[in-house]
């Protein structure tokens, strides 16, 4: 009761010192669901393909700048009986007419060729026409339809010069994925004139049991290429190590100002209480009490602005998905997210009121009753 009593003798300040500890760990909630949800649907992405292993080549910072050789391919198909390869590619292009003005930004193509077993992850309950079969056909996803006001039959100027038909339109579990367009990948070839090479191999294993064994072999045949499991794609893109470094960089920075702001309020509660604390040192009080009741009020103010933190951080989360454009973004808090930004806020709260206590244990009860 004395510490919350203590708090509140200046609600303004302590509230503004609350706010500042909040901020700073609402930027690391909502920051860090934004990039867990990306980071989780790429793995989603490679794991739902239906591949054991998906090849590309090794520290490039996105996959459509990978380029898989069609010699390698053939090579790599040798290195273990029964397994097969689809070959994968992918690019952005903008769509024109209704998807600009709908506020439709941008539009992923991904190359599926009709022969190969990547695309029949499409042929789902929810689609809607058929399969593309030869390369002047694609489908859409839900949302890039709706937004182009495309269905099944319509023509489009995917690329420039280059008109596909509508054969289908898809759903999937992946946000994004739905704001997409699949084509053959020979029709992304000729776009980006890669000849016969493709962005991304995903291999299928007769036995998945030697999956580790395959990667090896991949892997110190080719040097250049990297062999990844399905479902661990996101973790060997270089892009997206960047955007965890640039995250946790401007939500440690949000922090560390809260942080001070802790500091500048136990200081200045320190000296304005100069003769309180002098008195109870009269009456008694140890210095290692002190030091626990200037601690205490820190911890308690890191910890409420903690929680706030955490609930304005899942709030702004949710608003960035609802401004942003539909279907581009999601959100995923990992289990250990809250537990990590609760413990950032109080050892913060811990570190920041530590100088405050020790200076207030140091003080003289003889000269701060003579305080004024």
């Amino acid at each position: 009761m004395l510490v919350l009593k203590n708090l509140l003798r200046r609600k303004i300040r302590t509230a503004l010192s609350l706010l500042g500890i909040a901020i700073g760990i609402a930027a690391i909630i909502a920051f860090h669901g934004v990039a867990g949800g990306f980071e989780r649907s790429l793995n989603q992405y490679g794991s739902q393909t239906g591949a054991n292993l998906l090849v590309m080549e090794r520290n490039i910072p996105d996959p459509q700048f990978s380029r898989l050789k069609a010699e390698e391919v053939k090579e790599i198909l040798t290195l273990e009986e029964g397994m097969e390869v689809a070959r994968a590619a992918f690019t952005v292009t903008t769509p024109k007419g209704a998807g600009v003005k709908a506020g439709f930004p941008a539009l992923f193509v991904f190359g599926r060729n009709p022969e190969e077993r990547a695309i029949a992850r499409y042929k789902n309950e929810d689609l809607k026409g058929r399969l593309p079969s030869t390369d002047d056909e694609m489908m859409l996803g839900t949302v890039a339809a709706e937004k182009l006001k495309k269905k099944p039959g319509d023509e489009m100027d995917l690329f420039p010069g280059k008109t596909f038909r509508v054969v289908g339109i898809y759903t999937v579990g992946i946000p994004w994925e739905n704001v997409a367009a699949v084509v053959s990948t020979r029709a992304i070839q000729d776009k980006l004139k890669m000849g016969d090479s493709c962005t991304m191999g995903f291999l299928y294993l007769k036995n998945p049991s030697t999956i580790q064994a395959v990667r090896a072999r991949i892997e110190a045949r080719f040097p250049h290429l990297i062999a990844v499991k399905s479902e661990e794609l996101a973790g060997h893109l270089e892009n997206f190590e960047y955007i965890e470094w640039f995250v946790w960089v401007i939500s440690l920075v949000s922090v560390m100002i809260g942080g001070l702001g802790i500091l500048n309020t136990m200081i200045m509660s320190v000296s304005e209480r100069t003769r309180e604390i002098g008195t109870l040192r009269a009456v008694g009080w140890s210095c290692r009490r002190v030091i626990r009741m200037i601690l205490s009020e820190g911890l308690v103010l890191s910890f409420l602005g903690g929680v706030v933190g955490v609930i304005l951080g899942v709030s702004g989360a949710e608003l960035i998905l609802i401004w942003a454009p539909k279907g581009y973004l999601g959100t995923f808090y990992p289990p250990d997210l809250f537990a990590k930004a609760m413990a950032i806020s109080i050892g913060l709260g811990f570190f920041g009121s530590l100088y405050p206590a020790l200076r207030a244990s140091r003080l003289s009860p003889i000269e701060a009753l003579r305080y004024e």
